[in-house]
């Protein structure tokens, strides 16, 4: 291939090497309709494709959002209402989704198999090029006008649903307020997401005009990456999509210049809150606007992110340090970040948890605070600190929810969308490294962006949000009122007439419905995984678990102490201790002092807890006898360059040695960021929070997660927090001894070079460390773990029915809702459990989506067997009635007993729970990964029988398991999260006890 050369309808316009990605870079427009293709080739054979198209806002209809989710309803050669969740259901896919950005939406998927990849392809293009956007979809995704079962009306709609949960949570609207200062006077002030109190007015002619003026060929930007030939895919997207289209379209350009109105320098605005929150508390913000730039941008949007990192990114740098310092606030608010993703970029640092007539003095820490710095310039730690962790950045293997390509995705389009060449954005080691250079070179660097940009920068404001108890009664009376002028504007006969048409749309289902989708079959399938090995050595006597892997030549370390030498009760303080003993100082550092010193060095250096369950199969493994086996443990991770291997084992040994927890203020942030932290996830993460705690009793490693990371473990911060910060720290220093004293294991992952480099410096770091051989575990009941997740009778609203239908309901903010169930399923390693999992992968992405989804308006359902502990749970998420949602579950699960599963429908789902079992991982985490299968009895043969069991699974096995199933479900155990006006509506036997939240 070269430039100039055309390609069915394409030219090739340049062609770029581009080191940093390991790829070569091929740009392509069509000549007569204007599609651009950006095509990263390599020889990945994960491959990715996603369209991108500009969708400008012009209002908080949420109409970019809306129509995200419709065209993934149905289109011209796929006239089903639900392709999408088929292709989950039956692809191979590595990555499937879909997003709305502020000014943009992104259909990308991935597949390591070619002919996956082209199914893929074939249906997202259909979609977004040729849906139908039919009127009951319309309905179904963005919203109507219906009545509950008590005659009550109300809106519903999966988008607006969606919204409602995300306008339900406090951390959004502080951010939304910071952005609507940055941005107000353009069109970026708008909702792209949509507004739940003006999504009712967007209509289904609107959606559609949407559609036609900016998904067009002329403003999709197509962004392809890995192994698969460009003409072969060129050729394909003019078969499939640019033959069947007469005209390109229009493209839409961003304005050169976008014009801001002026900045407000003070805002004060409410977001939502229970009755018990502190109102007088708030998150106090100073944001700036940052100046326009067009040539330079991609080093200006590095810059911003690098003076960032070094003034705030962590609680070490000056900026951070002296608000903690300050007293002003509990923790650095969640919103201190920089937005370098569209072209009005800012940056934002701030407080939480500001007392009132506090707000002004946070402003003037931050500027005293920035005007020191350019008196006596930054200190060389905290330079380097930064330059470490920027570098670091550019030689890590990473993967987070989804292959690498995605952050190149991302990346390509900070500057392609806005008529920057696809590839300007990409080269990130050499932007960082020219960055360094300054920074190194020229003493007048930093000192200058922080006056340029900050200190003599008029584009700035204070913006202060106070959580109110009213905000989410005020939302409420709103959201009554458009009711209200809904039904006067609506035939109500007529009305009920649509949703009686929508139900039968959404249960009816053709014959041919199910080969309409293109998919592999099951004979295609390999019955074969990567191998893991992680062999086991040692080294002065403590256990030594190696896994060798291409790490680029860094090396990772975790040196893992058992903490089930403690009683039961002592584990109520492990995430604490886990969250301090790397940030809280070390004797003869004070914690800023030591963290600087970690930054500087590693690329990440802390400390977790690791538990898990062991299964039947795993009591059977050769490693069963072993001291080190099936513990509960607290591990210390470091990972660093080999060039820094020494220095960095020095550090570990001083912080695992010398740890004192003397530094009581820096102790009480925190467990105060932890509270925090703790009480905004929430909202976003109520899911979780929800499986948790269904499942709580059902083993001892249930209950430590939920002690450790569930609901149980906000009131425990919560208690904590109010303790006295010098008997906390000297419980912390007694537990960590007790802890050292019970022994230790290393584990190491690297290559050849990085072995031979650790392993010349292991045996003093071990003497240094003064790790220890290991010691047995404590033998203690499991029911003194159970009693630790019972919830404190002083935050209780409401007592329990002696037969509840759910356990225990816990009131939270705001309108949304999330359901939780548990109950008891096969065990792992064995046919049984797979086919448990096919058939929940096949109710999950059909009949679940259906009732819970599609017609009941949540924003999704999972079903989730975990077989190690022979458990499988259901949770809702973004659910308006999570109660019923319980119920639809209960039936749609027993309706499984009179279904006939066709041979067809077995086989997509096998090939669904297929691409599961087979999801790339980087070196890093195969790594990890093995040196967990050897800690829990999990081997490479387990995982073969399992490829090789789930490849046979027959629709007889299917009804096998909903017999096991519907028997199960008589000891299913429920719990729900929503706000308190649905709690109290429903009768204490629906509800179980009421809960509310430790705020």
């Amino acid at each position: 291939m070269k430039v100039g050369q055309k390609l069915c309808g394409f030219i090739v316009r340049e062609i770029v090497d581009l080191p940093d990605c390991a790829s070569k870079g091929i740009y392509l427009v069509h000549e007569t309709k204007g599609m651009e293709v950006f095509h990263l080739l390599n020889d990945d054979e994960e491959n990715l494709f996603a369209f991108s198209f500009k969708t400008p806002p012009k209002d908080s209809t949420g109409a970019a959002h809306v129509l995200e989710h419709s065209v993934l309803c149905g289109s011209e050669h796929f006239p089903l209402k639900d392709p999408f969740i088929r292709l989950a259901n039956q692809s191979i896919k590595t990555y499937l989704n879909a997003w709305t950005a502020s000014d943009h939406t992104v259909y990308p998927a991935s597949s390591q198999v070619k002919a996956d990849y082209f199914n893929l392809m074939a249906v997202y293009a259909d979609a977004v090029f040729f849906p139908l956007l039919k009127k009951e979809i319309f309905m179904q995704e963005a919203h109507r006008l219906e009545w509950d079962a008590k005659g009550k009306p109300c809106i519903q709609g999966v988008v607006y649903n969606e919204m409602k949960g995300v306008y339900s949570s406090f951390e959004s609207a502080a951010s939304d307020a910071v952005d609507s200062v940055m941005l107000e006077g353009t069109f970026y002030q708008h909702d792209s997401g949509g507004d739940p109190l003006v999504i009712p007015q967007l209509t289904l002619s609107k959606l559609k005009a949407f559609h036609k003026q900016y998904y067009c060929p002329a403003n999709c930007q197509l962004f392809l990456y890995g192994n698969i030939p460009t003409e072969e895919q060129i050729a394909f997207l003019d078969k499939k999509v640019l033959s069947c289209i007469p005209k390109g379209g229009k493209a839409y350009h961003f304005p050169k210049k976008i014009t801001p109105a002026k900045i407000k320098p003070f805002v004060h605005v409410y977001g939502p809150a229970d009755e018990d929150s502190d109102t007088n508390r708030s998150s106090v913000l100073l944001a700036w606007r940052m100046p326009s730039v067009k040539t330079a941008m991609p080093r200006f949007a590095m810059e911003l992110m690098f003076l960032g990192d070094i003034l705030w990114g962590d609680d070490c740098a000056p900026v951070a340090k002296a608000l903690l310092e300050s007293g002003l606030g509990q923790d650095l608010a969640p919103q201190t970040s920089e937005d370098v993703n569209i072209p009005i970029k800012s940056m934002t640092v701030g407080l939480r948890g500001v007392a009132k007539g506090n707000e002004k003095k946070v402003e003037q820490v931050i500027i005293e605070t920035l005007t020191k710095l350019v008196k006596e310039g930054l200190s060389d730690e905290a330079i380097e600190r930064s330059c470490m962790r920027f570098s670091f950045s550019t030689r890590e293997i990473r993967r987070f929810n989804g292959p690498y390509s995605l952050v190149l995705l991302r990346r390509s389009l900070r500057g392609w969308l806005y008529g920057l060449s696809p590839w300007a954005t990409l080269a990130n080691k050499e932007i960082i490294d020219g960055i360094i250079r300054s920074v190194h070179e020229d003493a007048s660097y930093l000192k200058n962006l922080i006056t340029q940009l900050l200190l003599l920068n008029k584009e700035r404001s204070l913006v202060v949000v106070t959580p109110s108890s009213s905000w989410v009664e005020k939302r409420i009376r709103a959201e009554e009122k458009i009711i209200t002028q809904l039904l006067l504007k609506t035939d109500e006969e007529k009305q009920k007439k649509q949703l009686r048409l929508l139900s039968q749309f959404q249960s009816k289902q053709s014959p041919d419905e199910d080969r309409v989708i293109p998919h592999l079959s099951v004979s295609q399938l390999q019955p074969s995984c990567e191998q893991v090995k992680t062999l086991l050595s040692s080294c002065k006597d403590i256990p030594l678990f190696l896994s060798n892997q291409e790490t680029n030549g860094i090396v990772y370390v975790s040196v893992a102490f058992p903490v089930d030498v403690l009683e039961p009760e002592e584990y109520l303080y492990l995430s604490t201790l886990a969250s301090s003993l790397v940030e809280i100082g070390w004797q003869g550092l004070s914690w800023d002092e030591a963290l600087s010193k970690v930054q500087g060095t590693t690329g990440g250096m802390g400390a977790y807890i690791r538990h898990a369950h062991v299964s039947e199969a795993g009591q059977k493994s050769s490693d069963s006898k072993s001291v080190w086996f099936g513990r509960d443990w607290l591990i210390f991770y470091c990972k660093v360059v080999e060039e820094q291997v020494e220095n960095a084992f020095s550090l570990l040994a001083d912080c695992i040695t010398k740890t004192d927890f003397k530094d009581t203020e820096r102790l009480t942030d925190i467990i105060n960021a932890m509270h925090n932290n703790g009480m905004s996830s929430v909202i976003p993460s109520g899911t979780v929070y929800a499986a948790m705690r269904s499942q709580c009793t059902k083993n001892k490693n249930a209950a430590v997660t939920e002690i450790l990371e569930g609901l149980t473990s906000l009131y425990n911060e919560k208690r904590i927090a109010s303790c006295s910060a010098k008997k906390t720290a000297k419980t912390l220093l007694t537990l960590f001894e007790r802890i050292k004293k019970g022994g230790a294991v290393i584990h190491l992952t690297a290559d050849k070079s990085g072995m031979t480099c650790v392993k010349k410096y292991l045996p003093s770091f071990i003497e240094k460390a003064q790790l220890g051989i290991l010691q047995a575990k404590r033998k203690v009941s499991d029911s003194r773990f159970y009693a630790l997740t019972q919830i404190p009778q002083k935050y209780c609203l409401r007592k329990a029915s002696k037969t509840s239908e759910v356990k225990e309901t816990f009131v939270i903010p705001g309108t949304t809702g999330f359901a939780g169930s548990s109950f008891d399923s096969s065990a792992y390693d064995t046919k049984n459990c797979i086919a448990d999992e096919v058939l929940c992968h096949s109710l999950e992405t059909q009949e679940l989506w259906r009732a819970i989804r599609t017609e009941g308006g949540a924003y999704g359902a999972q079903l989730s067997p975990d077989s190690d502990s022979k458990t499988t749970r259901f949770t809702s998420y973004r659910d308006p009635n999570p109660f019923r949602s319980l119920d639809v579950f209960k039936t749609q699960m027993h309706d499984l007993l009179k279904k006939h599963f066709s041979d067809d429908e077995v086989e997509k789902a096998i090939i669904g729970c297929y691409s599961m079992e087979i999801e790339p991982r980087t070196p890093s985490s195969t790594g990890a990964m093995g040196f967990l299968w050897r800690l829990y009895g999990l081997t490479n043969a387990q995982k073969k029988r399992r490829l090789s069991w789930l490849i046979k699974i027959k629709a007889s096995d299917l009804h096998k398991a909903a017999l096991r199933y519907d028997k199960a479900l008589l000891n299913m155990q429920s719990v729900v999260l929503c706000g308190q006006e649905l709690a109290l509506s429903k009768n204490a036997q629906t509800t179980g006890i009421i809960y509310k939240l430790p705020v």
